[in-house]
């Protein structure tokens, strides 16, 4: 896969032209945090994040790199090229990194009469082979960690929403999210509400559909700029001329303009499947645990006030969000 590719827009000096080195610094912490949420990745995988990272490394500031090699300082398996890159920078920035197994010098054994086959560790006692067994486990994601990760999808502007659902099935796989409807006439009454205006219906049909609580599919619903209904759309693969009617017809803040709506329509041909189910299961993880036993508690959001005030730095809070999720995982 082309660098381009995996951004999904013209390399990264058109980004920089765009951004700057402040849009490079945010993008590389994003991508940071999304790589450490897995804790395994394959060969591919390392080299895509890994071409990645030294390039915007270039641009990045003293502190952007202090973060970048804190996230990596208690990761198992971080790729060696960027563990050395930030291992040979400033001080500050190698010293998050002094204790890391990957840059220790080898044991050297006691007894040099020893055969190597008896100081040997176990089988699967490396780094890699402990991560690969945690995530065999399967361990879903925390609703404390899955409401901090919605409210900065939620704050991020359409650029960084688009970045993070582009990047989300390269660097940090979810896999873990329930079943979703797949009632036949659910279109047609999805499509019914958007034509009326009836955000209210649409929205009860979108939380019974893919099981997420009822506040969060208002959210959804009532989102100015409209990623989140092409997420929900792509979940539930929804034929692209009703999408069209979805877009123009649900929300006035995306449908009175064309070239947004034209601009969702993109969106939704360029993330994948997995990218939508990354993101539907950070949304079922919202549902209160309460829940089990009949009880109903809303997610309280602040949509009307946020949607059109949306801060360019939003996307590194998913920094440490993830970060603590990859550190509980390591903790079990």
């Amino acid at each position: 896969m082309r660098l381009k590719d995996i951004f999904g827009l013209q390399g990264l000096s058109e980004l920089g032209a765009r951004g700057g080195a402040d849009m490079r610094a945010t993008l590389l912490r994003v991508l940071t945090d999304l790589y450490v949420h897995r804790l395994s990745h394959t060969p591919a995988e390392q080299r895509q994040y890994t071409e990645l990272a030294l390039r915007l490394l270039e641009a990045a500031d003293r502190t952007t790199r202090i973060v970048v090699a804190r996230r990596f300082a208690h990761y198992p398996s971080p790729p060696l090229r960027v563990l050395q890159r930030l291992a040979g920078d400033v001080p500050e920035v190698a010293a998050e990194l002094r204790m890391h197994p990957l840059l220790q010098p080898p044991a050297v054994p006691a007894d040099p009469l020893v055969s190597d086959t008896a100081t040997a560790p176990p089988a699967g006692n490396n780094l890699a082979e402990r991560g690969e067994r945690i995530m065999e486990t399967g361990h879903p994601i925390d609703r404390t960690i899955a409401v901090e990760l919605n409210d900065q999808f939620f704050a991020a502007t359409s650029e960084e929403r688009r970045l993070i659902l582009l990047n989300l099935p390269v660097v940090a796989p979810i896999a873990d999210y329930g079943d979703v409807s797949h009632d036949p006439a659910l279109e047609q009454r999805l499509q019914a509400a958007a034509l009326t205006g009836n955000r209210e219906d649409f929205a009860t049909q979108l939380a019974r559909s893919l099981r997420i609580p009822r506040e969060q599919a208002r959210r959804i619903t009532r989102d100015g700029l409209g990623e989140p209904v092409i997420v929900a759309a792509k979940t539930l693969r929804m034929p692209r001329e009703v999408l069209y009617r979805v877009l123009m017809f649900l929300n006035p803040a995306v449908g009175n303009s064309v070239e947004r709506v034209h601009a969702l329509a993109a969106l939704y041909d360029e993330i994948s499947e997995p990218a939508a189910a990354g993101m539907l299961s950070v949304w079922q993880a919202l549902q209160p645990r309460a829940r089990q036993s009949g009880k109903h508690q809303p997610l309280a959001y602040d949509d009307e006030t946020r949607r059109y005030a949306r801060p360019s730095t939003t996307t590194t809070r998913w920094t440490s969000a993830l970060t603590r999720f990859t550190q509980r995982r390591n903790a079990s």
